[in-house]
């Protein structure tokens, strides 16, 4: 009886628990639906973190079903935080609970997508492709495939070779796929369509197919689609590719206008970009302002006064270095290096400083300094393809054909798309075809006087071969002159061949040859230069059958030797000094001793206009009184020119120059009168790149001889040509 009662007592008490656990599990759930309604009212007030703390305090771990509108809540919490991140991680912990749920899914993928990590979105979405509508799909597979073009922007500047441009490569063939969805579902006009259009222009530029990025915004132009400032900007930087600079300068500007109201506006790389588009426009006024400006506006240091996070601004020193670059492309070159020098005081170890500072030697007519420069940045940096692009140039510049090749056959290799690199393998390949020179004129005298008589002519060429063996070259050298004396034609004929070797330090031409009027007369000449370094330089010269004798001597079978020993003094491209003494002992027992000296100097250089002045100083003496051609006893001269240099059009490596040259001296003869020399000459230079010249003018000269003065008019054509 007694364990009967037990039972049922036991049995009532476990009902009234079970009774009492249905109770709380209902005020449990009603709670939770309360706290969620609370929540919402704060977010929508934007009281994110009392949302937030007031959540966490019902929503425990581990979560059950009863959870989910706490957990449907958080999602949308941080939805409106933007905080996509743990967006995704609530609705992954939803479909955890619930996999098939429709809201959870989309909210995941888009989600996903948002956070930065498209190729997930991508995955999420086509495992449960039902619970989105087509154009959402491509709006997924179109965000995939731009962020693959933007991993490989960053791939393509860290990289080294043809390696660097793996995933571009891999991001256009996804967005070729992208593409053709979109055409197959006739959707490229669809927001998705025109977003794949516009990531393919960025991506076809990054892999320097800059002419199909051009041919796509044209057409995407045609089709009158507005295009974004970021297209924009990957399209100026194709047509600054394909040196097209106005068009490049035209669309920064545009994308620059179109950002005004982007968070980071101004974007300073493209405000960069804008400025390398000024450089190669020739607008150097604009050129300096905008970088100036820059210079002014960008911060040194980033995170200033943050102890352990404060670093220098990579920006800024780019900046500042095309500061230095406004005025070297301007042939400001006295204020670069004054700019350079400062910025070297402050950051001696910055890379483009030192790239900088081994451009302007260069341009600076110091090929071994600007050499031992580049090479120092070498040393710091071995894949710097800037560094080995200017020991490249350099090496051309002083003859040394082994290093030039041995630069650009890795440069050609590992940066082919490479412009700079494109230039130098040009310039190289030119440099080792044969040339082509030639010197000629033709001149009027009405007085007749001096060794050009009433009328002369003459043709100085000289051929090649290409280059052998990186040093040496053979060519042939043809002499032709003549001139009119009225009583009689002085002519000269000179036909030869040679050999020239050349190297850093030394230019040596030697060449053996006939005179074509007397033809058993035989000569030899040799050319000898020591260049030891930038700065000095010793030329020997010596012919044993010259063309420097006096027409009127050749008439009558005279021939001549000489030998002529100068130096040479070259500060920079604004000064140079050089001295020489040379003698020469003529058939007709006549012996002559010339020495003459000149200084130039530049006072004033910018784009257009340059100003020069030469001096120079010249005297000879002669032992024979009384020969047939003009031969003073012992004479002087000191004359002063003037050379103006106006640059009227330039297009990269190409330029048209008119020269205008003014000079005025005094010479004195023994025996006669001192009296005033005179020239004027003017003459366009056509430079069809930096190996191809041609120049050609007119000139007007006034000097006296025997007393008599003597006015010449002239016309020349002159001619370098690697063929």
């Amino acid at each position: 009886m007694i364990l009967c009662t037990l039972f049922i007592a036991t049995d009532a008490m476990s009902l009234t628990t079970d009774k009492a656990k249905v109770k709380m599990n209902k005020a449990s759930s009603i709670t939770h639906h309360q706290v969620a309604e609370r929540v919402l009212g704060l977010a929508e007030h934007g009281q994110f973190e009392q949302a937030e703390v007031l959540l966490n305090q019902h929503l425990h771990w581990p979560y059950g079903k009863e959870s989910l509108p706490l957990l449907r809540v958080r999602a949308e919490l941080y939805q409106r935080k933007n905080n996509f991140v743990d967006v995704a991680e609530t609705y992954h912990q939803i479909l955890q609970l619930i996999p098939n749920d429709r809201v959870a899914l989309r909210g995941r993928a888009f989600a996903t997508l948002r956070m930065g990590a498209p190729h997930l979105a991508v995955k999420y979405a086509e495992q449960h492709p039902d619970v989105f509508s087509q154009a959402e799909l491509l709006d997924f597979h179109q965000a995939s495939a731009g962020r693959s073009v933007k991993w490989g922007a960053v791939e393509e500047k860290a990289g080294i070779g043809q390696q660097r441009f793996q995933t571009t490569d891999k991001a256009l063939l996804r967005n070729d796929t992208v593409r053709n969805y979109h055409a197959r579902d006739h959707k490229s006009d669809s927001p998705s369509g025109r977003y794949t259009e516009f990531d393919r222009i960025v991506a076809l530029r990054d892999r320097a197919r800059t002419q199909e990025a051009i041919a796509l915004y044209q057409n995407l132009k045609q089709r009158q689609i507005d295009i974004p400032a970021y297209a924009l900007v990957a399209v100026a930087d194709a047509y600054l590719y394909q040196r097209q600079p106005k068009l490049a300068r035209d669309l920064y500007l545009q994308a620059l206008n179109l950002s005004k109201h982007d968070r980071d506006y101004p974007n300073r790389e493209w405000q960069l970009n804008l400025f390398n588009a000024y450089i190669d426009a020739n607008d150097f006024d604009a050129a300096r302002e905008l970088i100036d400006q820059l210079v002014a506006d960008i911060p040194p240091v980033l995170n200033k006064g943050l102890r352990g996070v404060e670093i220098d601004n990579e920006v800024y020193e780019e900046a500042r270095i095309n500061q230095v670059n406004a005025r070297i492309n301007a042939d400001q070159y006295e204020e670069g290096q004054s700019l350079l020098d400062k910025t070297l005081e402050t950051a001696p170890f910055s890379t483009g400083a030192r790239l900088a500072y081994g451009d302007l030697l260069q341009l600076r007519e110091q090929p071994r300094a600007a050499l031992r420069q580049y090479a120092s940045v070498l040393v710091d940096d071995t894949s710097n393809s800037s560094a080995a692009a200017g020991i490249a140039e350099a090496a051309i510049t002083l003859n040394d054909g082994a290093t030039a090749e041995h630069q650009l056959s890795t440069l050609t290799q590992y940066y082919p798309e490479n412009r700079e690199v494109q230039r130098l393998q040009k310039l190289f390949d030119a440099y080792r075809q044969p040339l082509l020179t030639v010197i000629s004129g033709w001149g009027k005298s009405p007085t007749g006087g001096g060794n050009r008589g009433n009328q002369n002519w003459q043709v100085d060429t000289m051929l090649h071969s290409p280059l052998l063996n990186q040093q040496w070259r053979v060519f042939t050298h043809t002499f032709n002159a003549e001139a009119d004396f009225g009583d009689a034609t002085g002519i000269r004929r000179r036909a030869g061949i040679g050999a020239d070797y050349r190297s850093p330090a030394w230019r040596i031409s030697g060449e053996i040859n006939q005179d074509q009027t007397q033809l058993d007369n035989y000569g030899f000449s040799l050319n000898t230069s020591w260049l030891p370094n930038d700065h000095w330089g010793l030329d020997l010269e010596f012919e044993s059958n010259s063309n420097n004798i006096p027409l009127q001597a050749s008439a009558v079978g005279i021939s001549m030797k000489s030998i002529k020993l100068g130096i040479n003094y070259i500060h920079n491209e604004a000064r140079s000094l050089n001295a020489s003494v040379g003698y020469s002992w003529l058939s007709d027992s006549n012996r002559r001793v010339e020495v003459g000296a000149n200084w130039q100097e530049r006072w004033w250089s910018d784009p257009i206009y340059k100003l020069d002045t030469t001096v120079g100083v010249f005297s000879s003496d002669n032992s024979f009184a009384n020969a047939v051609y003009f031969n003073p006893r012992r004479d002087y001269s000191v004359e002063a020119q003037i050379n103006n240099e106006w640059t009227l059009w330039r297009d990269y490596q190409r330029s048209f120059k008119n020269r205008l040259v003014l000079g005025a001296g005094e010479y004195w003869q023994q025996g006669f009168a001192s009296g005033m020399t005179s020239v004027m000459r003017y003459e366009h230079e056509w430079n069809l790149d930096p190996i191809r010249t041609v120049s050609y003018g007119v000139a007007y000269e006034r000097h006296p001889y025997d007393g008599v003065t003597n006015e010449t008019t002239s016309v020349f054509l002159n001619l370098t040509w690697h063929l």
